[in-house]
């Protein structure tokens, strides 16, 4: 399972990609005032971070050196203290304005990325839980997991700390440069000389980073999908006694993981102390000609202080860049992935005016033709009808068709060739959500969410009362055991249910089924994981719940059909015989035999165990 990550996690793309940034501005225009404020506090920070070595420049070669002059006169020393002071106030003014606009830069920015990475995950769910069935089929629950959490946060950083900061780190290097130029254009080419070394740095760790980080994300991605498989399968794991077995392969994936992570902090560790060595380099050279201009009378101390704070304001937006690049490369390799899944077509689409119909449950199936992929037919040319109130029972070996019948019914997918029809209507006419509003479902493997017991059998549908969800449990039998729970019908569930049995959880989804009140109930396998006993109370609930509803179920214990006014009975995607339970074992066909095979299986246990 691991290697499905694989494409998509060694995808990072490059660090701008205009068409994903187009697609990504529309999260940002509805909180235009963020980034027009964030900007402008940028700006302004930016603009006193370059006035203020110019302040220290002029109290260098003004008061300061009046007052350290031992020629000047006392009149002058007090100018020159009552300047000190105004050139103190202005500096601190400075440096108070500078500290509200960092703080304001990225208090707003910060929170335009979570507004817009609060929009962007809200827009990825909705359009996930408005995919067909078959986009699930192709797309590992993991896979989706990660693109709805950690790519969309990722994707924020391209708000929060991305395009705009970047331009304002380019701004101050641009500014700072300039000063340095026209402070002294001599000291000005020195550091200029070395922009080459350091985009030469910056080229080679970006290489090296690149592909250490796509390592590093592929070997997490196994390691998370270990775990995922791991932890769900921990019974297999734990009946087979493979434990020692799990724990090497963990271990193996987990040093795989930490041996991508040395890559990636060795590259971090190495480039920036080379950055620091050739900065250090640069402001030697500096010193070195500085203090040589300033003793050859060309240049005055004042000037030279100023320009040396310009340096390191120059390189640090240079190292900052370089860390921000690989942000901005991840957030584009995720903003990728994430509108790879938001530009998946939904192939099951409502009509432009669909019918709603006041659906009464009656079935036809018209010659459907389906298949999941390409033309490897799963039905083949299906006919049959179900008046509305009577019941239906599919039959057949494993993979014959039954469930992809029942998938199909509910329009999880749709057919290629023929037409099924609810109530003389075909089911491509009317919306999905009318259509499913007439159906109940119990699976075999029964999902339970977290939250109370009350909450999962009304699902968050406020209109279903609390006395009519009781009146549900009370009918399938399940009253008794919820109301033996510690909190009764406000008992918390456990994460799908893992406190319950296998029987409960049924319970509950009968309970679940029928508080929705269903015109068709659907069944596949639902009474599979139910004891005999308990088996027999939802059998005499059921008679008395199917009147007046269709019924289709699948079953493969036909004992629990035999009532049943029509048994349909599939074979490799045909149906091969159809009737009543009487009339099907008068046929002595396919029918018969398995209800044979099944009754002398029943009949040795029961002899066995005897």
């Amino acid at each position: 399972m691991a290697e499905a990550y694989h494409d998509d996690d060694e995808f990072l793309g490059k660090a701008y990609d205009a068409r994903l940034i187009k697609r990504l501005v529309p999260y940002a225009r509805p909180y235009l005032g963020l980034v027009v404020w964030g900007t402008l506090f940028m700006l302004l920070a930016a603009g006193c971070e370059l006035v203020i070595p110019l302040i220290v420049r002029d109290t260098v070669n003004g008061p300061f050196t009046v007052m350290g002059s031992e020629a000047a006169s006392d009149a002058d020393k007090q100018a020159a203290w009552s300047t000190l002071a105004w050139f103190s106030f202005g500096f601190l003014a400075l440096v108070a304005v500078q500290f509200f606009a960092r703080y304001g830069n990225t208090y707003l920015f910060q929170k335009l990325g979570q507004r817009a990475v609060l929009d962007l995950r809200q827009d990825t769910y909705a359009h996930i839980q408005r995919l067909p069935l078959r986009f699930f089929d192709r797309n590992p629950v993991g896979r989706l997991v990660t693109r709805v959490t950690s790519d969309v946060e990722a994707i924020g950083e391209v708000f929060a700390s991305g395009l705009v900061q970047l331009a304002g780190d380019a701004l101050v290097v641009v500014g700072a440069l300039t000063m340095m130029m026209l402070l002294s254009w001599q000291l000005g080419l020195i550091v200029v000389g070395s922009i080459p070394v350091m985009a030469f740095l910056t080229w080679i760790f970006r290489g090296r980073a690149r592909n250490a980080f796509r390592e590093m994300r592929v070997k997490l991605a196994v390691v998370n999908s270990f775990l995922n498989e791991t932890i769900q399968g921990w019974r297999i794991t734990r009946i087979f006694g493979t434990e020692k077995q799990m724990a090497e392969k963990f271990d193996q994936r987990s040093s795989d993981y930490r041996d991508a992570t040395y890559r990636t902090v060795f590259n971090f560790s190495l480039f920036f102390p080379i950055v620091e060595f050739a900065g250090t380099l640069c402001v030697m050279l500096v010193v070195w000609w500085g203090t040589k201009s300033i003793f050859e009378k060309q240049l005055d101390f004042g000037t030279f202080f100023a320009f040396f704070l310009y340096t390191p304001m120059m390189f640090r937006p240079i190292r900052e860049m370089s860390e921000k690049y690989n942000v901005l490369q991840s957030a584009m390799a995720s903003a990728e992935r994430l509108f790879r899944i938001l530009d998946t077509k939904n192939d099951v689409e409502d009509p432009a005016q669909p019918k709603a119909p006041a659906i009464t449950g009656e079935i036809e199936f018209r010659n459907v033709w389906f298949a999941y992929q390409g033309e490897d037919w799963v039905l083949k040319d299906v006919s049959f009808k179900v008046p509305a109130g009577s019941s239906l029972a599919l039959v057949g070996a494993t993979g014959s068709g039954k469930t992809t019948i029942i998938s199909l019914l509910m329009r999880f997918y749709d057919i290629q060739k023929g037409s099924i029809l609810i109530d003389g209507v075909d089911i491509r006419h009317m919306s999905k959500a009318h259509l499913r509003e007439a159906f109940s479902l119990v699976l075999q493997d029964v999902f339970l969410f977290a939250g109370t017991v009350l909450d999962n059998i009304r699902l968050g549908n406020t209109e279903i009362t609390r006395e009519q969800v009781e009146q549900a449990a009370r009918v399938v039998h399940a009253h008794d055991f919820i109301m033996s729970l510690r909190g009764g019908y406000d008992a918390p569930v456990a994460e799908r249910g893992a406190t319950f049995s296998a029987g409960q959880r049924q319970l509950l989804a009968f309970a679940r089924a029928l508080a929705f009140n269903p015109k068709i109930l659907v069944l596949d396998e639902a009474t599979s994981n139910i004891d005999s006993e308990t088996e027999a109370l939802i059998q005499d609930a059921l008679s008395q719940l199917m009147q007046g509803r269709t019924a289709v179920v699948v079953a493969h214990r036909l004992s629990t059909i035999t009532h049943s006014d029509n048994i349909l009975v599939l074979h490799k995607g045909e149906v091969v015989e159809q009737g009543s339970h009487t009339e099907l074992l008068q046929q002595n066909g396919r029918y018969a035999k398995l209800y044979q095979l099944q009754f002398a299986n029943g009949t040795k246990a029961e002899t066995k165990a005897g």
